[in-house]
């Protein structure tokens, strides 16, 4: 029997679940809570932490780029939107102004993702995990 290929819809189902799951994970103390980036609020990176986007859209070229991801509340990221002011603004005392600008430019760009293009992501990302895993160890 023929082995059927996983959908690009559930690889990207998988992929963005890996690198959620990384930029939730990669601040974590000892614990596993890590501060809501735009709030602060402590929150545990398994129970309640989302993957929040500075840059809204759930386009290619913005949903697997984990620069521009941080861990977020769901008060934060939900009720208030992404609360993109502080994030935003964070953001660009951090990395600079330009930096940014050319985030945004590339939000636009429409970006085409291939199979292998998704079966990388997912395979950088579990890498990235199993990095942390070892870091935690």
């Amino acid at each position: 029997a023929r082995v059927k290929k996983p959908t690009l819809k559930s690889l990207k189902k998988k992929a963005w679940k890996l690198v959620s799951e990384f930029v939730r994970r990669k601040d974590a103390d000892e614990g596993g809570f890590v501060s809501c980036y735009t709030c602060g609020a402590p929150i545990h990176w398994k129970l309640e932490a989302q993957s929040g986007h500075a840059i809204g859209g759930r386009t290619n070229s913005v949903l697997f780029d984990d620069t521009i991801c941080r861990p977020q509340c769901v008060s934060c990221n939900v009720f208030r939107r992404g609360n993109y002011p502080i994030f935003a603004a964070k953001l660009i005392r951090e990395n600079g102004l330009e930096w940014f600008e050319q985030k945004l430019a590339h939000a636009r760009e429409v970006v085409k993702l291939t199979r292998s293009d998704l079966e990388e992501i997912i395979e950088t990302y579990k890498q990235k995990l199993q990095a942390l895993e070892a870091r935690s160890t």
